[in-house]
C-alpha cells in the first residue's frame, strides 16, 4: 500500500502540474473510487476526483468526436482563405507597384511668367527649360553667391 499512495502522490504532483497521461488520470480516478483507508490529505482530494471520475466519459467522447469532426470541415477553409488573401495581397501590390502613372493634366503644370499665370505645359516646360540652360551659362558660382545672400553668410 506504501509504494501505490508514493505512486498515487507522484501522480498527484504531475496532475497538478498538467502532465499527467489520459491513462495516468484513469488510474487516479480508479484509485480514489476504489480506496477505503486514505491519509488525511488524500481523502480530501476523494471528492474532486469522484467528480471527474464520473463526468469523465461524457467528457472524452463530446471531445474526441468533436474535434476532429470541426478541425477536417475547417481546415479546407481556412488554407483557402488564406491563399487567397495570400493572392489578392500580391496582386495588390503589383497592380499598384507596376501600373502605369495617368498623363499629367493641364492644370498639373503652372508657373508664372513675366508675372502672368500660364497652364499650358508647352510654356511651362519652355521656361523650365530655358531657366535651367541660363543657369548653366552663368556658372555655378552665380547661383552659389545667390544662395549665400538669401541665407545671409
Amino acid at each position: 500500500m506504501t509504494d501505490n499512495i508514493l505512486k498515487i502522490r507522484t501522480l498527484l504532483d504531475r496532475f497538478f502540474d498538467g502532465e499527467t497521461t489520459l491513462s495516468e488520470e484513469q488510474e487516479l480516478y480508479a484509485f480514489f473510487r476504489d480506496a477505503s483507508d486514505l491519509p488525511e490529505d488524500l481523502e480530501s482530494l476523494r471528492p474532486m476526483f469522484l467528480a471527474y471520475d464520473a463526468v469523465q466519459p461524457v467528457a472524452l467522447t463530446t471531445q474526441q468526436t468533436r474535434r476532429p469532426a470541426l478541425r477536417r470541415r475547417w481546415l479546407p477553409w481556412a488554407v483557402a482563405a488564406a491563399v487567397t488573401i495570400l493572392l489578392l495581397g500580391g496582386a495588390a501590390v503589383l497592380f499598384t507597384r507596376y501600373t502605369p502613372t495617368a498623363p499629367a493634366a493641364e492644370e498639373d503644370y503652372v508657373a508664372y511668367v513675366y508675372g502672368q499665370r500660364t497652364t499650358s505645359q508647352d510654356v511651362v516646360l519652355e521656361e523650365m527649360h530655358r531657366t535651367m540652360i541660363a543657369m548653366a551659362d552663368d556658372g555655378g558660382d552665380v547661383v552659389e553667391e545667390q544662395l549665400k545672400a538669401m541665407f545671409c553668410e
